[in-house]
């Protein structure tokens, strides 16, 4: 509930128009802002508020209908406001009259030279940074499990020698630009209820330089960097994992006007085996045995990505036993660990027997009594 009069706050009658209000806000808020009352800046900021408070009603037609017939309106909290010390964020009466801006710009359109807002020259835009470029190497899986070095070529931007990068003949064909008078930034000056408020922006000829290429170079017509087709050596590491990617600092585009190069990525795409599967650093396949083999043990041949190696096989084995091979797998991408590599027997039933096979089954299921179909005739 308000407990003052905004009228006589803001030193208008209940007759005065929107304009009214708004001239005497800026009036008294020019007066009174904290840091124009260094020595009293308590009572500075308490009547800012009391001012902004009072602006917020009266400038809103539906708030300042319900204060001329209530006295009040709703649960009125004053705004926060921004200086150039505090840095507190502005309330949405403030930012509204001086259009969101800071409060160290608003301070110098009152008190600065000519009612000018500060100028500040912009960056210079024509020194960039190169750009990163990434290129994909397809690798083995089974040479990932040595790691390896791998030649790769790609094609980059490397600076002008000529012009140094910059584009202009010998590196020093300038100008001042024309267009913004070599200040790097085109000035717009609009008028506002509180004065002249200057805004800028770079310049779109010299991108914030100040000046433009007189003449360009010869050499790279005045881009300052040329293509190349690079040739470099890298590490792809024991034990890469699909789709990782491995970052060379400084091999990338090179940048504009002395800007640093950018980076190359080297995306690793590991090729999926025949018949090893992968996952993180243990290896997985099949092997199949006949039901012989299962039956009585015996040496067989199983394929690991070093070629294949020997493994006997225990006798009565079941089909879909798992053998593991202790670190036939892949090292560990951190610690260089070797993985395993789990081999899944696969049983082979024959569909098929001969004559004598079958009349040796049939012996050895009538010693354990296994009833079996007897073959007729």
């Amino acid at each position: 509930m308000a407990k003052k009069d905004y009228y006589e706050v803001l030193g208008v009658t209940k007759e005065a128009t929107q304009d009214d209000v708004k001239k005497a806000y800026r009036r008294l808020a020019k007066k009174w802002h904290p840091d124009l009352h260094k020595d009293d800046r308590a009572q500075a900021e308490k009547m800012f508020k009391e001012l902004t408070e009072a602006y917020e009603v009266l400038s809103d037609a539906e708030k300042r209908a319900m204060y001329d017939r209530y006295g009040f309106v709703g649960d009125q909290t004053p705004p926060t406001y921004r200086t150039a010390t505090t840095g507190r964020e502005s309330g949405s009466v403030f930012n509204d009259f001086f259009g969101g801006q800071p409060m160290g710009d608003i301070f110098d359109m009152f008190f600065g030279s000519q009612g000018h807002a500060t100028r500040v020259r912009p960056e210079d835009a024509s020194v960039r940074m190169g750009e990163d470029l990434q290129i994909t190497v397809q690798v083995a899986l089974k040479d990932v499990m040595r790691g390896f070095d791998e030649e790769i070529e790609y094609e980059r931007y490397t600076a002008c020698e000529s012009c140094k990068g910059n584009g202009s003949k010998d590196g020093n064909s300038f100008r001042t630009c024309s267009q913004c008078g070599g200040r790097g930034a085109i000035i717009q000056e609009t008028r506002t209820l509180i004065g002249n408020i200057s805004s800028s922006r770079t310049c779109p000829k010299c991108r914030g330089t100040g000046k433009v290429i007189e003449e360009s170079c010869p050499v790279c017509k005045g881009n300052g960097r040329l293509a190349e087709r690079k040739k470099i050596r890298i590490k792809i590491p024991a034990g890469a994992e699909d789709q990782m990617r491995l970052r060379i600092a400084g091999a990338g585009n090179a940048g504009i006007g002395g800007g640093g190069a950018g980076d190359l990525y080297v995306m690793i795409r590991v090729q999926p085996h025949r018949n090893i599967k992968r996952q993180g650093k243990d290896l997985y396949s099949e092997v199949g045995v006949s039901y012989l083999q299962a039956i009585l043990g015996g040496t067989i041949e199983v394929e690991t990505l070093e070629g294949s190696v020997s493994y006997k096989l225990d006798a009565g084995t079941q089909p879909n036993e798992t053998i593991r091979l202790r670190g036939k797998g892949l090292p560990d991408l951190r610690s260089g660990l070797l993985g395993d590599h789990y081999v899944t027997v696969k049983v082979t039933i024959p569909k098929r027997l001969n004559k004598k096979e079958r009349k040796l089954l049939e012996e050895i299921a009538a010693l354990k009594n296994e009833p079996v179909e007897q073959e007729v005739g």
